[in-house]
């Protein structure tokens, strides 16, 4: 069995799996959304609507973007931002009274802030100080910083499809190369961290693995272990 588990919206999955002609699990949006192979939804979860209007607002003076992300559609309040769609592969809506719909008509399981990476992280810092455990923010790409509330992750949505699919912990592996795919290495004792990764990524798996398919055939025991 395979899952594909991404920062990416459900839609975008569907879009990878048409492309390579494969049907597989998902966890999308950092575990906001769960669905196993025939679509069905089987977990899914939001921002409590106080928080979320908060930090819609939280870069607004700020030289970011931000990026409101609902179930399979993203959503910005400017068109001069609307540029950014080239690199998505779900629709992109600008509705200038987002955020006064944030709780009601819309409602979000994740938040996404675009723009150079030494500020981001210094956003980052500055929103982990105000929510503390409320929040979860990590870097996802080097231009792009997620915010989470605390208790959705990769690892919890994770869990969710191994306890549905009746998988044990032992008899899953997890590949991950990003901050995002760090929860999920607590999931397994067989997770793999890619060599290209953030030294602080491989440090949080149990190996290190030159590519998804030396994983995989460590899996099916058709070669010797990737370095541990």
């Amino acid at each position: 069995m395979v899952c594909f588990a991404s920062g990416r919206m459900y839609p975008e999955i569907r879009h990878v799996m048409n492309e390579i002609g494969l049907t597989v699990h998902s966890v999308s949006q950092n575990g906001a959304y769960v669905h196993t192979l025939d679509g069905k939804l089987i977990q899914n979860d939001t921002f409590a609507t106080e928080l979320i209007k908060e930090l819609a607002v939280a870069a607004a003076e700020l030289p970011f973007i931000t990026v409101m992300c609902n179930s399979d559609n993203y959503i910005i309040t400017d068109e001069r931002h609307r540029h950014i769609e080239h690199n998505l592969l779900a629709p992109l809506q600008v509705h200038p009274q987002a955020v006064e719909a944030l709780g009601t008509e819309l409602l979000c399981g994740k938040i996404t802030y675009l723009g150079e990476v030494d500020g981001l992280l210094q956003l980052k810092q500055t929103l982990t100080e105000t929510y503390g455990d409320q929040i979860d923010a990590y870097i996802s790409d080097v231009d792009c910083l997620d915010v989470m509330p605390s208790h959705v992750s990769k690892g919890v949505g994770l869990r969710a499809l191994q306890s549905h699919l009746g998988i044990s912990p032992e008899e899953t592996i997890c590949i991950g190369d990003s901050f995002n795919d760090v929860s999920m290495f607590a999931t397994t004792p067989h997770s793999f961290a890619m060599s290209g990764a953030h030294p602080e990524v491989k440090a949080r798996a149990s190996r290190e693995t030159r590519s998804v398919a030396e994983a995989v055939a460590w899996a099916l025991g058709t070669q010797g272990a990737p370095h541990e």
